[in-house]
């Protein structure tokens, strides 16, 4: 398994990801949003040179199973075999980090690693979706504001997050508030952090719609 940021500068990872999300998902989430469907959008990128194999975003008008992340990999996994790369060889981009349900699809679906930019608690609190944190914590028996312990993986200590671990031998999980942080240059790090700024902004202006669908608005 490979960590992202051992293959690419975080600069060049944050500018494949944002453009990713600004040309190739977004278009696609606010047709999908106007059409009664969820804001929740992901893409499959390939590890060696960050282009794009595919992007979607959330059909649950079609189905409640159809988050951004299950109908991507079921469109990714749809691409015959001999024209689509291995799974580790690419990267999984998701616009809010993965509900318990996308979580384990893209794990299942042999994926080691995902990518995110909206975090559950903005999920929560920006887009009036409660259900990813309510699910960890009423179903999983996750307790909030918990600390969570360090876990040994391979001699190394795992970061962890109450709902699950960002770093073992199955999965590293980065956001791009990680990739924010890892540059190192002041300067730069802020001309990122207005440009992935921009992206939110860019991509919240949707939720006016969704919390529409949601009944909320």
């Amino acid at each position: 398994m490979t960590d992202a940021l051992t293959l690419h500068p975080p600069t060049q990872l944050l500018d494949a990801l944002c453009t990713c999300i600004e040309q190739d998902i977004h278009p696609l989430s606010a047709v999908a949003v106007a059409a009664g469907s969820k804001l929740f959008g992901a893409a499959i990128l390939r590890k060696s040179d960050l282009s794009v194999v595919y992007a979607d975003t959330n059909q649950e008008r079609g189905s409640p199973l159809w988050h951004g992340e299950t109908w991507t990999l079921k469109q990714f996994f749809e691409i015959p075999a001999d024209q689509r790369p291995p799974v580790q060889d690419c990267l999984f981009l998701t616009t809010h980090e993965p509900c318990s349900l996308c979580l384990s699809a893209i794990l299942w679906s042999g994926f080691d690693n995902f990518i995110y930019m909206y975090t559950y608690e903005e999920t929560h609190h920006i887009f009036e979706c409660h259900g990813d944190l309510d699910i960890f914590n009423d179903v999983f028996n996750v307790r909030e504001g918990e600390e969570a312990q360090q876990a040994s993986v391979d001699g190394t200590q795992a970061q962890v997050r109450p709902q699950y671990k960002l770093r073992s031998k199955r999965l590293v999980a980065l956001s791009f508030a990680e990739l924010l942080a890892a540059i190192s240059d002041p300067e730069e790090r802020t001309q990122y952090v207005a440009k992935v700024e921009g992206i939110k902004q860019s991509y919240g202006r949707l939720s006016e719609a969704y919390r529409r669908n949601l009944g909320v608005a």
